[in-house]
C-alpha cells in the first residue's frame, strides 16, 4: 500500500503533520523525495478539505442531536411543574 493510498484514511491531525513534511521537502534541495513529496501535496491539500468538511458535518449533527435532547428535557421539567401546580 503507497502512501497515496493510506491518504484518504488520516486523520485531520496526520494529513496536517504529513502536509507540512511533504511541504518542507519540496522545498529542499532537489531529488527524487522532493518531487514525490511535490507531487503529493494537492492530494493531502484535497484530503484536509474533506476530512475537515466531514467533521464539521458531524459537529452540526451533534449540536442538533444535544439541542434536542435539551429541548426534550425543558418541556418534560415544564409538564412536572405545571403537573405538580394543578394538582396544589
Amino acid at each position: 500500500m503507497t502512501l497515496e493510498d493510506k491518504i484518504p484514511a488520516m486523520s485531520v491531525a496526520e494529513l496536517e503533520n504529513l502536509h507540512a513534511n511533504a511541504l518542507r521537502i519540496s522545498q529542499g534541495p532537489a531529488n527524487k523525495q522532493q518531487a514525490e513529496a511535490a507531487r503529493l501535496l494537492p492530494i493531502i491539500a484535497e484530503a484536509l478539505v474533506l476530512q475537515r468538511a466531514a467533521g464539521a458535518v458531524e459537529a452540526a449533527e451533534k449540536r442538533a442531536v444535544r439541542q434536542k435532547d435539551m429541548a426534550a428535557a425543558r418541556a418534560k421539567k415544564t409538564a412536572a411543574r405545571k403537573a405538580a401546580s394543578e394538582e396544589t
